[in-house]
């Protein structure tokens, strides 16, 4: 099993890697040769002098030392993808089965016949929607789809590339007016070696953001096949799919676990549906958020904007890996129990449910986190030059 999932997965990654990688090495080899010969050019016209000589000596190990890191990185990866022999399959977790408690013949009452109606409309509501909203949940947990390919969002990206283009006229002059005001007016100085490489980053960026996102949507669609190439059998939808299917021979307790399933698998039907639709607006705004990037007072808000969206696509891959634990614990209850085992199903699937729900607030919890220590790093900075200010003057 190991062995089948290692094959499966390193082959979808490389086919995806591979062409990317060959350009890799490519521009490595490229930059390589033009470093190299910038530091014989400094060697030839050092002239003796120890400073040129050790700059030209320090241009050439580091190029050297590059190159063969970049070429090394499929070597690393074969031996690293080769480490892992096959050996005997894990035994799953065993979870308790909660069977269908039979209870003893009554005679005929009122109460029989409103548990019987009772029954039937939970199991015509479940018959309705089951397979519709879990056959939705199983398009949307197989990948993103790209932003480019929607007409509509692509002809509104163009629109705000547009503005944002018009508008990074301003945003420069604005910062040309903040450079100028530095010394005068006490603003925060920026360092002109790395602001027109931003502004040159940030330019191409708006331009081709569309395209960049799509990328990164790309790769986790990627790892996504790659696990379901590894764990194709272990559907979780295609077991709850086929106890739904059994449902008419359910009693009203085990109905009732399964509507409350239903419940949850509606709420995350329209957490997927919310999901796209804010991928789509992401890309259409994504100009005008690089566009303040740009702009030091909404750096900060910028960049916690791309981390959220970063987070919101590689969410589903986070899913996936949940779905497949959960199929896991689905093929050992059915092996183990059989078709008895239909109540700690649904139980597994519900816990399920409410994992993929949370599973975006807790992401998003951690790049929060992560943001405070570096505010925190930026006033001890900012703290500590005007205290070194204040001394000086």
């Amino acid at each position: 099993m190991i062995s089948y999932f290692s094959s499966s997965f390193s082959s979808v990654i490389d086919s995806y890697l591979s062409p990317i990688l060959n350009t890799l090495y490519l521009l490595a080899t490229l930059v390589c040769v033009v470093f190299l010969v910038n530091a014989g050019f400094h060697y030839i016209t050092s002239s003796g002098q120890p400073e040129k000589l050790a700059r030209a000596k320090k241009i050439i190990r580091d190029s050297l030392i590059g190159l063969t890191i970049v070429l090394s990185a499929t070597a690393i990866t074969a031996l690293l993808s080769h480490a892992y022999t096959s050996g005997s399959s894990p035994s799953l977790s065993s979870l308790p089965n909660l069977g269908n408690i039979k209870t003893d013949s009554a005679s005929f009452s009122l109460i029989d016949v409103i548990v019987k109606a009772i029954t039937g409309l939970i199991n015509y509501l479940i018959q309705s929607i089951a397979k519709p909203i879990i056959s939705a949940l199983r398009y949307f947990t197989s990948g993103t789809p790209l932003m480019a390919a929607n007409i509509s969002v692509f002809k509104l990206w163009l629109g705000l590339v547009a503005m944002a283009d018009s508008l990074f006229v301003l945003v420069v002059c604005l910062l040309g007016f903040h450079v100028m005001g530095a010394s005068s007016l006490g603003f925060e100085e920026l360092d002109l070696r790395q602001l027109l490489p931003r502004l040159a980053f940030g330019f191409v960026t708006i331009n081709t953001s569309i395209f960049i996102i799509d990328a990164v949507i790309s790769l986790s669609n990627t790892m996504i096949s790659a696990l379901y190439a590894g764990f194709g059998s272990l559907n979780v939808w295609s077991v709850l799919t086929a106890i739904v299917n059994q449902s008419a021979v359910y009693g009203l307790a085990a109905l009732i676990i399964m509507l409350v399933f239903m419940v949850l698998a509606f709420i995350l039907l329209i957490y997927y549906v919310g999901r796209i639709v804010t991928l789509y607006l992401g890309a259409v705004l994504a100009p005008m958020i690089i566009l303040l990037w740009l702009v030091p007072s909404f750096q900060d808000f910028a960049i916690s904007a791309i981390k959220t969206y970063i987070t919101t696509i590689f969410v589903l891959f986070v899913h996936v890996v949940i779905l497949i634990l959960a199929g896991s614990l689905l093929a050992n209850l059915i092996s183990n129990n059989g078709s008895s085992s239909s109540i700690m199903s649904l139980v597994v699937g519900i816990s399920t449910l409410i994992a993929l729900i949370k599973t975006q607030g807790v992401m998003n919890q951690f790049n929060y986190v992560s943001i405070g220590p570096k505010m925190i790093r930026r006033l001890s900075s900012q703290f500590i030059g005007a205290l070194s200010q204040s001394i000086s003057g």
